[in-house]
């Protein structure tokens, strides 16, 4: 997921008076990490602080706060092609066709039937217990967004959730006023009428737009290049368990010099043993948690021949031996 997403969480947090040590505390997810590097987070370090931010508020509506509290400049140029868009119908095109340069954890399609406009979000990952912040999230900043270049609150709207009604839906009532709550859906939808998604957007600028656009073409650009880089790299480690190559092999896999390797990871603000050290982690929580594995075996499937050096990089990753991570819960 693009940092920007974590980030809002924790400004939200910080207006409530939680710093952001509070919110990595127990997540794995460094400070720095958080706040200051490029690269995406992964689905499952973004899971811990989201989860890290409903325990500390003891809000499990939380995410439609945060996404309610989004400002359009923090979808990049995506953000930007939105509010820039003719119509609210242009609006939803937009995000239909370039979401996946913020997020991946969605995939948003558009469907028309008799008068009506739906914007589907489909879970492509697998959202677990995460499926209603997510949810949340999208359809909030999703409905500000509308509001916004609409210039009026959502008439005859319906948001559909795939999970049953919770307890607090009237936290959901009083943050979507004008919308109506469907629960139990197939899946997770804005369903609008025509005349909505035709409804002229008050900050339409055909010149913005079409800047907008290029600017969303040359990020996908950028993104498919970038795959070269990191994504790859990942793919390669992710196959490899055990035996994991050095930096002038992996970049001999990917037919690039070290050079140009380190380049590409380097303008994603990641590195190779950052890489390295990140599938290492995932997959060591991993195999402690849901398998039975001894742990000289995980160590040495992690690439460890000293089991002894294993347990002195999971203190320093975690804070903790291998064994107290085994007896640990989610």
């Amino acid at each position: 997921m693009h940092p920007t997403y974590a980030r809002l969480l924790a400004a939200e947090l910080k207006r409530r008076g939680f710093g952001e040590a509070a919110l990595v505390e127990g997540t794995r997810v460094a400070r720095t990490q958080l706040l200051e590097e490029k690269r995406f987070l992964s689905f499952e370090q973004f899971r811990r602080l989201a989860l890290r931010g409903m325990e500390l508020t003891g809000e499990p509506w939380l995410g439609l706060d945060v996404g309610r509290s989004t400002q359009i400049s923090s979808h990049g140029p995506l953000g930007y092609a939105m509010v820039a868009s003719a119509d609210v119908g242009q609006a939803l095109s937009v995000i239909e066709r370039y979401s996946a340069l913020r997020l991946q954890v969605a995939e948003f399609s558009i469907e028309r039937d008799e008068g009506r406009v739906q914007l589907r979000i489909e879970d492509v990952l697998g959202w677990g217990d995460l499926e209603e912040y997510i949810s949340l999230h999208i359809i909030g900043a999703i409905s500000l967004v509308l509001e916004t270049v609409s210039g009026a609150q959502l008439p005859d709207t319906r948001v559909a959730f795939t999970y049953s009604a919770p307890d607090w839906t009237s936290e959901y009532a009083t943050r979507l006023r004008a919308v109506t709550l469907e629960f139990d859906a197939p899946c997770c939808v804005i369903d609008m009428p025509e005349s909505l998604a035709e409804t002229h957007c008050i900050t339409a600028d055909a010149s913005a737009f079409r800047q907008a656009l290029r600017l969303c073409e040359r990020a996908e650009a950028q993104h498919q290049s970038d795959g070269d880089g990191a994504q790859k790299v990942l793919d390669h480690l992710l196959d490899r368990e055990g035996e994991y190559p050095s930096l002038k092999e992996m970049a001999k896999m990917l037919h690039m010099s070290e050079r140009t390797l380190n380049r590409k990871l380097k303008a994603q603000g990641t590195s190779y043993q950052m890489l390295l050290d990140d599938v290492r982690q995932e997959l060591a929580v991993w195999y402690l948690r849901q398998t039975e594995m001894p742990v000289e075996a995980i160590a040495e499937r992690l690439g460890y021949r000293d089991t002894s050096n294993f347990s002195r990089t999971c203190k320093r990753w975690f804070g903790v031996t291998p064994r107290a991570i085994r007896g640990k819960t989610n």
